[in-house]
């Protein structure tokens, strides 16, 4: 990894070295290890948001229009006598993501199988890359940590 992202800002320095930095331009103490460590599970944090942007769009909205998408996708493929009235998301997008509501629901579907794959692979490099920072013994293992998180790449179909 090597950069760390400390108040939006992305950093070449490792805590040690932003903290060296800050305490000769004004005093500043040095920070204790669970300071850096908690700099090192944010900015692990931020990456893994920034490897979820590779695969979905960004907001809130975006995130509540997939969830609701991919929600009567299920719907109607399960559904025995499904009604395009029933699917509002999903027939907004007939004729642009395909051209019959089953079409649509089958795509959005196998998008979303897609994103459950990706996002749990993210999710746990994300988790298992923050309790390895946790677990880390100084300042020296915490960086190293956080150097070792390998985000997932995709799978080629």
């Amino acid at each position: 990894m090597g950069k760390i992202l400390i108040d939006g800002v992305e950093r070449d320095e490792t805590p040690e070295e932003e903290a060296d930095r800050l305490a000769s331009m004004g005093g500043i103490a040095q920070p204790t290890l669970n300071v850096i460590k908690a700099l090192l599970r944010t900015a692990i944090d931020a990456a893994a948001e920034t490897e979820r942007l590779k695969y979905i769009t960004p907001g809130a909205g975006q995130a509540m229009t997939y969830q609701a998408k991919a929600a009567e996708a299920k719907a109607f493929l399960a559904a025995e006598e499904p009604q395009a009235a029933d699917f509002p998301l999903l027939s907004a997008e007939v004729g642009i993501t395909a051209d019959s509501l089953a079409g649509v629901a089958q795509i959005v579907a196998g998008a979303y199988s897609q994103w459950q794959v990706i996002g749990a692979a993210i999710e746990a490099t994300r988790l298992g890359g923050k309790a390895s920072i946790e677990g880390a013994a100084d300042a020296e293992a915490a960086q190293a940590a956080f150097e070792a998180v390998n985000w997932p790449a995709p799978q080629a179909a």
